[in-house]
């Protein structure tokens, strides 16, 4: 059966020693920046693997490694599924963010190094993703920045002040995995730094996975993409 997605899956070098594989899909033609993305807690989904695709037919060379390698690599979840969503909730108790972070800048040094990178590098993510690239954002060195509704941020607000490249936060107005007083914490941390901008959709958690139904809010999904696009435009 062929492959309906146009990425494939690589293998990238760990900073401290092994390998881990991730989804790479390449602009059609020409070269525009690197963009690493990071998965929700479900692992390289199919979902993943679409809108990777979908980012870079805007002209984006996207690398989404599997951040679940280091203790169960090829980890992949549905939702849906009771017993798997539950596995995938408590792996945010596993994962190491240091070692994460440590990663996703692996990922962003194999991707930087294709043919197709114009020698720009950016972070995006969703989820659990969504904090990793605020951490990413506070500890590499990134042309740009764009988390959707990251669930720990408001864990790791003293990092903010080293957060100088252009970042974007997506936020759902009903998002239930944290609290709105730490909601309010991030925007009291982050509202006012000229490199940050917070927006807010009228939606909850995971508003942009069109793969789940329960969550997705398309309108809120669209104006989110089109900011993200906006600011890694201004990289080609």
């Amino acid at each position: 059966m062929p492959n309906e997605f146009s990425g494939e899956m690589i293998d990238i070098a760990a900073k401290d020693g092994g390998s881990f594989k991730a989804y790479c899909s390449k602009p059609a033609s020409g070269s525009g920046p690197a963009l690493v993305m990071i998965q929700e807690i479900f692992g390289i989904t199919d979902w993943i693997k679409e809108i990777a695709d979908q980012f870079a037919a805007q002209g984006y060379l996207v690398v989404a490694p599997d951040m679940f390698w280091r203790f169960d690599p090829g980890f992949v979840a549905n939702p849906a599924v009771e017993e798997e969503f539950q596995k995938a909730f408590g792996y945010l108790g596993v994962i190491d963010h240091d070692k994460a972070v440590e990663d996703v800048d692996a990922a962003l040094t194999a991707a930087k190094a294709m043919p197709e990178c114009n020698g720009k590098g950016a972070v995006t993510g969703f989820c659990m993703g969504g904090t990793l690239v605020y951490l990413s954002a506070a500890r590499l060195d990134l042309d740009a920045a764009i988390a959707y509704y990251g669930t720990q941020i408001h864990e790791y607000l003293e990092e903010g002040k080293n957060v100088t490249c252009p970042m974007l936060f997506h936020m759902g107005e009903d998002d239930d995995t944290f609290s709105v007083e730490d909601r309010n914490k991030i925007h009291a941390a982050l509202i006012g730094k000229e490199n940050v901008s917070i927006h807010m959709y009228d939606a909850g958690h995971a508003f942009a996975n069109s793969h789940n139904p329960s969550h997705h809010v398309p309108d809120a999904a669209a104006a989110a993409h089109e900011r993200t696009f906006k600011l890694l435009d201004s990289l080609k």
